[in-house]
């Protein structure tokens, strides 16, 4: 059996300032009603973030001195469980920039299925840590353009 290759990045056919991960549910995210189970949104969104950082040159790999932004923490996850999603198959996480403030930011996501139905949606806010001190510290400019140049202005004002 073929797959079709996944793809991310910003597209097109959506807003603009929205990134689009293309992901995957496997049989061993779901309940045992065959759901995808609560938990797992948070796993997708958190690929399509990781998805969006490598996207713009910023890896995991890099010590924290050649990219000091990948030092920062989840401070809040809140999700809206709109329609269960059954069975396996194709799921895209549409992510945009929600909130861009000096140590902090929040990501709007957005959880798709192959027919463009909204299976969960909601916000991901992270902060920026000193690694010393793990106080927030403010982004660097690097990070606030990449950011500002693929997902635009923020979409709150909050």
């Amino acid at each position: 059996m073929t797959e079709t290759p996944l793809r991310s990045g910003p597209s097109t056919d959506l807003e603009p300032g929205t990134f689009r991960h293309a992901g995957r549910v496997f049989f061993d995210e779901l309940d045992p009603m065959g759901i995808l189970h609560n938990a797992r949104y948070a796993v997708h969104v958190e690929r399509a973030t990781a998805a969006f950082f490598e996207a713009n040159g910023f890896t995991w790999e890099a010590s924290i001195e050649d990219n000091p932004d990948k030092f920062h923490a989840v401070r809040r996850f809140e999700v809206d469980l709109e329609l269960p999603y059954l069975g396996t198959g194709p799921l895209d996480v549409d992510l945009w920039l929600d909130h861009l403030g000096a140590t902090s930011l929040r990501y709007g996501f957005r959880c798709v299925g192959p027919q463009g139905q909204t299976h969960a949606s909601g916000l991901r806010s992270v902060v920026k840590l000193n690694p010393k001190t793990f106080r927030p510290e403010p982004w660097t400019d690097r990070w606030r353009a990449a950011h500002l140049s693929v997902l635009g202005p923020a979409r709150s004002s909050g």
